[in-house]
């Protein structure tokens, strides 16, 4: 009865099926033809995606000196929305405050533009600003005075990697 029952039970488990090993693609590291396979595209979307889940406003204190959630410098402007480059931003150990755009000669990739929406009540404005920072005017701006490498400094909040914003301050240096 015992090898009755190891039989039917070898007899089942030999006749699953087993799972052929998936062919691996290689591709010689310096074959600048190759044309990248379905599961490299896939995951190369994966990291660009992973990549804008990851932006983020300033964080609070960071925000609070430069009286902006974002900065950037506008790169690409559309009918209805712009994008922009990231302007790294931080407080040195001094107190003082460092940005650093972009460069206005860099090749910067479309999957790294932050993608700036808007909308009615998004205010716009212009901020000149005379004698070394020390005194500025806001002149009320809009959509149509923004420039490609103009900076802008935006109030608002990132969803799905876009970042929606309130306020958009066009800083100009007199």
């Amino acid at each position: 009865m015992l090898n009755a029952l190891l039989t039917g039970c070898g007899s089942q488990t030999a006749s699953a099926p087993e799972a052929a090993p998936k062919p691996v693609e290689e591709t010689p590291l310096g074959d600048a033809n190759a044309v990248p396979s379905a599961d490299n595209a896939e995951n190369e979307e994966k990291q660009q995606e992973t990549a804008t889940e990851k932006r983020q406003v300033l964080d609070a204190e960071t925000a609070a000196a430069f009286d902006a959630d974002f900065l950037g410098e506008v790169w690409k402007i559309s009918e209805d929305s712009f994008y922009i480059a990231e302007t790294k931003a931080e407080i040195l150990k001094d107190g003082s405050l460092s940005s650093t755009p972009p460069s206005s000669d860099a090749d910067i990739p479309d999957s790294q533009l932050i993608q700036v929406m808007f909308d009615d009540t998004t205010y716009f404005y212009m901020r000149g600003i005379c004698d070394d920072g020390e005194n500025f005017e806001d002149v009320e701006a809009g959509f149509q005075d923004l420039k490609e490498k103009m900076s802008v400094d935006l109030k608002g909040s990132f969803k799905d990697g876009v970042f929606y914003a309130t306020e958009i301050r066009m800083p100009k240096i007199s």
